[in-house]
């Protein structure tokens, strides 16, 4: 196998419009491309984009997005439905996409995802799905490092072109493999899904409290405190583009929502920040007062405490009827239904499916966890 893999060709450097619409010509005759980003976020709420990869039949270049002003050509290339774009453990790729060019690539080909459904685990790194089916070790040495330096390093040059050489190889092999599993719609359907999410506009963090650690243990009134809170720190994250612990960590909007901080020293007792009270300390308790007005009937949803002893041995049953399937499919569990999906359908009084249970899922675990939960309640 070894032998029919070329070595990492030398890449076409872009840093201008003109030679990435070039580029984007040559691409849109490929039928599919190998495509890559790297980005630092050690210290900020989005993805600073460091290089855009792509590698065709013809070799590899690298797009430096600090450079390129003109998306245009390559925006239209990546949701072209004619080219297949292939990445690896995509999510934070899509973001990255979505950040430079206000897009996400699609049709969508994962091959952390076609790994998955062809018997290699959940999970699987690029580095080990180049050696199981290149049978290659690669470095990852420069995988942490300043992807907004420039010049780059010849290290850094070399290893973000491997990375695109060998996912193109990788996308032929794992379309083979799912084809004769018959499993490539499963994977189109999953990579559909992660493009679905990806588009979904930001704007309303209404639901932001739902992320808040153990928000459910907080009285009704309470979470529509918390509700507001986390609606602000959310907004304060991505304006100022820093983490949201940053702004304000989940102790620290638990406590304000529990103790009902009605001054500056309370805030900094609940763990905020002295800078941040200072800013917007004001602000902060005016959303607390806000929260605490509010009427019953105009309180959020409360957030689902945790299964009772009797649905959580429902949910363990219900989990080994999903590990006996996965291990006759040969595919992770977590990826043929996870514990959100099984609790969902718990807690459901009706009969419709969570949403992640549709499509190839439908088939292969649904009706069997249907069955199951009606066995266990009759």
């Amino acid at each position: 196998m070894v032998n029919v893999i070329a070595p990492v060709p030398a890449p076409l450097w872009i840093a201008d419009d003109k030679t990435l619409q070039e580029a984007c010509r040559r691409w849109s005759e490929a039928d599919f491309l190998a495509v890559d980003t790297e980005f630092v976020r050690t210290s900020t709420f989005y993805p600073k984009p460091g290089l855009i990869q792509v590698a065709d039949n013809h070799g590899a270049a690298l797009i430096d997005p600090l450079a390129v002003s003109d998306w245009s050509d390559f925006r239209a290339l990546m949701v072209s439905s004619d080219v297949v774009k292939v990445f690896h453990s995509c999510a934070e790729d899509l973001e990255v996409c979505k950040r430079i060019f206000d897009e996400v690539p699609s049709p969508l080909f994962d091959t952390q995802i076609a790994m998955a459904l062809t018997g290699f685990g959940s999970s699987v790194g690029f580095q080990r799905a180049v050696n199981e089916l290149l049978e290659l070790d690669i470095p990852k040495e420069a995988t942490r490092t300043d992807w907004l330096q420039r010049p780059l390093t010849e290290v850094q040059m070399e290893y973000a072109t491997a990375d695109v050489h060998y996912l193109h190889y990788l996308y032929p092999m794992l379309v083979a493999r799912l084809e004769e599993k018959d499993r490539l719609s499963w994977l189109y359907e999953e990579c559909e899904r992660l493009v679905d999410s990806a588009r979904e506009p930001e704007g309303d963090y209404r639901l932001a409290y739902h992320r808040v650690k153990s928000g459910w243990k907080l009285r009704p009134q309470e979470q529509c405190v918390l509700q507001y809170l986390a609606e602000w720190r959310e907004q304060q994250a991505r304006l100022k583009d820093v983490p949201r612990n940053k702004v304000a960590d989940d102790p620290t909007l638990w406590n304000i929502a529990r103790f009902k901080a009605r001054n500056r020293d309370q805030l900094v007792k609940a763990g905020m920040r002295p800078h941040i009270v200072r800013d917007a300390g004001k602000q902060v308790l005016a959303l607390v007062q806000r929260g605490l007005e509010q009427d019953a009937e105009n309180w959020p949803q409360q957030l689902q405490r945790p299964l009772s002893i009797d649905d959580g041995n429902v949910l363990k049953s219900m989990k080994k009827v999903v590990v006996r399937c996965a291990e006759a499919l040969d595919i992770p569990a977590e990826l043929l239904a996870n514990k959100k999906t099984l609790e969902a359908m718990i807690r459901s009084e009706q009969d419709d499916l969570p949403p992640h249970l549709s499509g190839w899922r439908k088939e292969q675990i649904a009706d069997a966890l249907v069955k199951h939960l009606k066995e266990i309640r009759q």
